[in-house]
């Protein structure tokens, strides 16, 4: 008996592992085989074993080959598509931008915000066509498989309701919980930049992926517990009862699954301190992977089978799409690790417009906007006391506020006014920013003017 490894190129799926080891089982002289996507490589047991060239003459008939993963794709169509991709959302992105389309939407609840509500929205629903999918469509697709044959209209779609119903009261009960310990419990400064900046990278990986360009990236994916599929069984029984329940189940433990979309959100209902809003967050985010994983459950069947170029295509834009999130929050965990990095020097040599006098303290307000906080930076004396007022005008990631550099402690912004004081001592830039690190401004304290 011997033992020999074979590089093969070009899986990325535990489908794509039993393909390869079924050709390969196929060939004379091999009595065991065992393909693994993560190393590219398959191992093979027998005696007079096959050469690598019987090996690729087996695979012939499939998307797999022996040799070793490329890091950039050579097929030019998937270029071609990639700069078609960039060309639109960079468009879209550039039109919703110059159109303010995120002010414009009205508040969709009481307790978020129109923007953020969208853009929580708009997470979830990229989150069921790439990561969410890609470590939850295990599930969709066991649950699409194990449903009676005999099954028609609704009984057929009832497990894959009930999934998603448990995945939307499951992500809100959750998000209330993270969001009353929140306040206390919420990371911040270098830790919170460490873990955005890790959801960031998990985003970008998944974006690579789906783009197509990296057949070695495609390969750098996250597998589904062997345990989950045990909830599967009988979640689709003939026992509505049971079966709905389990389903039910199976989609409220999802939120424990290690999405990179989910954990980014998650850390956002984390910093809003509070139940409300966390379970609006999460809410709403589970229901923005709805459409996907229930077109994905109701098309399970007929997707195994397809490999149109269209569909393609369309998920290359959506891996563009993805990887432009990802830029977007590794921005904001940056700026977090590094305030000062790209930011210019303000010389100032008297107090901005925003600042009082009262009683021997610096009145300071400051609104908090769609665009961040208004104004962005305030000019304040040395060694004389401030009252900070925020105002929330808007609300969304902007509403939580760090200003280490102020010796202040995480000030939430949500329903009303909050004001902290301070008492600079020394002279310079004192920068703050949003949870996210996405939105910043700055306190610049000079000393004052003598009379």
């Amino acid at each position: 008996m011997s033992e020999r490894t074979v590089p093969i190129a070009g899986m990325t799926c535990a489908a794509c592992e039993g393909t390869v080891t079924a050709a390969a089982l196929a060939l004379p002289g091999v009595e065991s085989a065992s393909a693994d996507r993560r190393s590219g490589r398959l191992t093979l047991e027998g005696r007079g074993l096959p050469s690598d060239a019987d090996v690729d003459g087996a695979l012939a008939g499939t998307p797999y080959s022996v040799g070793t993963r490329p890091w950039l794709s050579r097929d030019p169509f998937v270029w071609r598509d990639l700069l078609v991709a960039v060309a639109i959302v960079g468009m879209l992105a550039a039109a919703a931008w110059g159109l303010g389309l995120a002010s414009r939407v009205q508040d969709l609840t009481s307790g978020a915000s129109a923007g953020s509500a969208v853009v929580v929205l708009g997470l979830g629903v990229a989150a069921s066509v790439s990561t969410c999918m890609a470590l939850v469509g295990g599930l969709v697709i066991s649950l699409a498989a194990s449903v009676p044959s005999r099954a028609t209209g609704l009984a057929r779609l009832r497990p894959h309701l009930a999934f998603n119903a448990g995945r939307i009261v499951g992500f809100a009960a959750f998000g209330a919980l993270i969001g009353l310990v929140g306040r206390s419990l919420a990371p911040s400064g270098v830790l919170l930049a460490v873990v955005v900046l890790l959801a960031a990278a998990v985003m970008a990986i998944v974006g690579v992926r789906l783009t197509e360009t990296s057949p070695r990236v495609a390969a750098w994916q996250l597998s589904l517990p062997g345990r989950w599929g045990a909830w599967v069984n009988g979640a689709s029984s003939d026992d509505a009862g049971g079966g709905t329940v389990r389903a039910l189940a199976l989609g409220a433990a999802t939120f424990s699954l290690p999405c990179g979309f989910t954990q980014a959100v998650q850390v956002y209902a984390l910093s809003t301190g509070s139940p409300r809003e966390g379970a609006l967050v999460m809410g709403l985010f589970a229901i923005g992977t709805t459409p996907g994983l229930l077109a994905a459950g109701a098309a399970a069947g007929a997707a195994a089978s397809s490999r149109r170029p269209a569909a393609g295509r369309v998920l290359r834009g959506v891996g563009v799409a993805v990887v432009a999130f990802a830029l977007v929050t590794a921005s904001g965990a940056i700026t977090q690790l590094a305030p000062g990095l790209g930011a210019a020097t303000v010389t100032a040599t008297e107090r901005t417009s925003n600042v009082t006098d009262a009683g021997g303290v610096q009145h300071v307000t400051t609104e908090v906007v769609d665009d961040g906080y208004s104004p962005a930076t305030t000019v304040v004396y040395v060694d004389e006391p401030v009252a900070w007022t925020l105002e929330p005008v808007y609300k969304g990631c902007q509403s939580a506020i760090d200003a280490p550099s102020l010796g202040l402690d995480r000030i939430m912004v949500l329903f009303d006014a909050e004001t902290v004081e301070f008492t600079p001592t020394e002279t310079g830039t004192y920068r703050y920013s949003c949870a996210m690190g996405m939105y910043t401004g700055e306190f610049v304290v000079i000393a004052r003017p003598e009379t």
